[in-house]
């Protein structure tokens, strides 16, 4: 489960909202974009209390996710949209690639963060196997599909008839019409309920938390590879 063959369309729509990316989640979250990322981070530390050395931001954008990491760490940004990386100022290295096929090694970094990115990927479980399988750890933050089928519905709504018009105040219309791959993005995706499943396949679940009535969520989970 995932985009297939819709990711190349919904990709093209990151290369082109990348100079209006942060303004236009805070819009859509309203408000709330930054605060679920720093929610989700706070929960690692309260949970594992260790510091992380080496840092695996995925799908990493301009960096605002591991931003909220305090600590002495190395930083590698994985993101398929170069100009989303060209923006990164928070990595040590940055990496063009892909959730499902990622250029490292088993066990390479302690934690894997993921800042609203996951539900982009072309294959969803693919993209899950490949974050417990190069970290030990994963922080992630992610649009949702509510398991309510009346919610479900009204997300649905939102992102396509309300969203990309909220956006166009803070982006020319060219720009705001991209956000209607949203509801692409949220159409393919599965349900909170069957994404925890596909999680466990592969990692032991910390923490699930369902924010804006299951549009967003956020997990913790150590992988089943971890030392």
């Amino acid at each position: 489960m995932g985009l297939g063959g819709n990711w190349r369309t919904v990709q093209e729509a990151y290369r082109k909202i990348a100079v209006v990316y942060e303004k236009a989640n805070m819009l859509a979250t309203l408000g709330n974009v930054d605060r679920w990322r720093k929610e989700a981070i706070s929960l690692y530390f309260k949970l594992d209390g260790k510091t992380p050395i080496k840092v695996l931001d995925a799908g990493a954008g301009p960096g605002n996710m591991a931003l909220h990491i305090k600590a002495e760490k190395y930083v590698v940004a994985l993101d398929v949209t170069p100009e989303m990386l060209l923006l990164n100022t928070v990595a040590d290295d940055k990496v063009v690639g892909m959730f499902e096929y990622m250029p490292f090694r088993a066990k390479g970094f302690d934690l894997l963060v993921a800042g609203y990115s996951l539900h982009a990927a072309v294959d969803i479980e693919k993209a899950v196997a490949e974050f417990s399988r190069v970290a030990g750890y994963q922080v992630v933050v992610s649009i949702g599909n509510p398991d309510n089928v009346v919610v479900r519905k009204l997300l649905l709504f939102y992102t396509k008839y309300v969203l990309p018009r909220l956006v166009c105040i803070v982006a020319p219309k060219e720009i705001c019409n991209e956000y209607k791959k949203i509801y692409t993005i949220v159409k393919s995706i599965p349900t909170n309920a069957i994404l925890r499943e596909i999680i466990k396949k592969y990692a032991t679940i910390l923490v699930f938390k369902e924010k804006g009535l299951g549009s967003v969520y956020l997990y913790i989970a150590r992988s089943l590879n971890a030392s």
